[in-house]
């Protein structure tokens, strides 16, 4: 099955067990949202305007190593000339010594730079950002508003390879298979996603609705049911989770409309070990690609980050790779 809706542009899951309605999709911020008056500092002359960036993970949180290090400003257009200096204040220092790079890029009103190394981040890492921004011009009249630093902690290396052609999932923790699922993907009409994927959010129940899809729920393509332990791929509703009604097609052929399913047993398993950022790895057809980012694509269809060459990533900072250490 494939559920609508939209966790939100930079999703940390709303928790295990938590049942939740596939809804069409919200939009996205306004031009003007998450900006408001300047205040004036004593013996400096105030911006008209300041805007508050959205930034993910949360401080605090343990993440999956294919979570990227994200800053979103809302509603906000950053020229292209000002961007080395923002990039030079936003400092990435990380337990594990390793070599990363920003990404600038622009949808929908907003513009997005993100942050990850060459290959994902290595497991049990400390990733700390000291976003030194406050008062930071992003445009004539507008400024970031204020400083910002945030801790995160990436888990073990979770990394499922989903092969859509022999359907199956072959779920790897720091290097060692841990089992390989049967699986069934979407079908031709309806093909899953292919490239790397994270895990967005941590739905439990989804009631899955086929009008999401622009599919009437009485055609025979249609559908209305809650399935269980379901984790989000995709903005647009592609989910892991258990898919009973398929039983007989596991191992064997791809059948839904682009969700990966599998027995109740082996959903719920893997949703007991994962975690918001873990990577989902589908091959196997000459399905439609995962969105990428940059170029005109944002947050898009979810984190699409790791789906650029380490030739391109760099490509699209101001100030090219940096040492985290």
């Amino acid at each position: 099955m494939r559920g609508g809706g939209e966790p939100g542009p930079h999703p940390h899951g709303p928790g295990a067990g938590r049942r939740r309605r596939a809804q069409g999709p919200r939009r996205h911020p306004r031009a003007g949202r998450g900006t408001r008056p300047a205040r004036r500092e004593a013996g400096r002359a105030a911006p008209r305007r300041t805007a508050a960036p959205r930034i993910a993970p949360l401080d605090g949180s343990t993440v999956g190593v294919g979570q990227p290090l994200a800053l979103v400003f809302p509603g906000q257009k950053v020229d292209a000339s000002l961007r080395a200096g923002i990039e030079g204040a936003l400092a990435v220092t990380a337990s594990t010594p390793l070599t990363g790079a920003w990404h600038w890029t622009e949808s929908k009103g907003d513009t997005l730079v993100h942050f990850r190394p060459e290959h994902y981040w290595p497991a049990r890492t400390r990733v700390t950002l000291d976003a030194r921004l406050s008062h930071v011009k992003l445009a004539d009249g507008t400024a970031v508003d204020r400083y910002r630093r945030l801790s995160f902690t990436t888990g073990d290396s979770m990394i499922s390879k989903v092969d859509l052609a022999a359907h199956t999932m072959t779920v790897v923790r720091d290097g060692r298979t841990l089992r390989t699922i049967p699986v069934s993907g979407g079908e031709k009409r309806f093909k899953t996603r292919e490239g790397i994927k994270t895990i967005l959010s941590k739905d439990g129940r989804v009631l899955m609705d086929s009008r999401t899809i622009g599919v009437p729920r009485d055609s025979p393509d249609g559908y209305y049911a809650p399935y269980d332990w379901s984790m989000r791929e995709t903005v647009s509703g592609e989910y892991l989770h258990a898919a009973p009604d398929h039983a007989e097609s596991f191992g064997k052929e791809n059948v839904s409309h682009g969700c990966i399913g599998m027995s109740e047993a082996d959903a719920k398993w893997l949703y007991g070990l994962s975690r918001v950022g873990d990577v989902i790895e589908a091959t196997g057809t000459t399905g439609k690609p995962m969105d990428h980012f940059g170029n005109g694509y944002g947050f898009g269809n979810g984190y699409g980050d790791w789906n650029l060459s380490w030739s391109d990533w760099p490509a699209g900072s101001a100030l090219g790779e940096r040492p985290a250490v």
